[in-house]
């Protein structure tokens, strides 16, 4: 009999240390981590002003996510690192989990925002190679599209990554 394997589901916002979350996670469960924007600057660098960027990003979604599902239908654990900003597309992951079978964990990482300004800021100044350039402006910018979890939304909540 093929093994219920678990969708870890990394929610959070730009600089919150969503992939440091991941990557601790991957190496603790041995689950496949498919971290979606390190996949993207691979292929367009790491400038997400770039025309005809969203469209990318949304199409890359769909690539991770199918692949990310290949995967569990084989019974392996994966962790999906890619935000799900949005209440409607982690109301979708739900569904898309419940459908094949797997059980979920969703992690909300659940970083102040002046942290995660600062750590954008520093981010910019030492630029590592899996992250956007992302400056103050486009930060703000994307700050209006941040849903973050409800609390009717069954998340588990991860305060500080220090402590990890």
């Amino acid at each position: 009999m093929k093994p219920k394997p678990t969708v870890h589901a990394i929610c959070g916002f730009i600089g919150a240390g969503k992939t440091t979350f991941a990557r601790q996670l991957e190496a603790s469960s041995g689950a496949v981590r498919i971290t979606k924007d390190e996949w993207l600057i691979r292929l367009i660098g790491r400038d997400p002003t770039i025309d005809g960027y969203a469209e990318i990003d949304r199409k890359m979604c769909e690539l991770t996510r199918d692949f990310a599902f290949q995967l569990v239908e084989k019974g392996i654990d994966i962790i999906l690192d890619e935000g799900f900003w949005a209440r409607e597309e982690r109301g979708a992951l739900r569904e898309r989990v419940a459908a094949s079978g797997a059980s979920m964990v969703m992690y909300y990482l659940a970083t102040p925002n002046e942290v995660i300004r600062e750590r954008v800021a520093s981010r910019n100044v030492i630029p590592s190679l899996d992250s956007f350039r992302i400056d103050r402006d486009l930060l703000e910018h994307y700050l209006a599209f941040w849903q973050p979890p409800g609390p009717d939304e069954d998340v588990v909540i991860v305060n500080d990554l220090s402590t990890r």
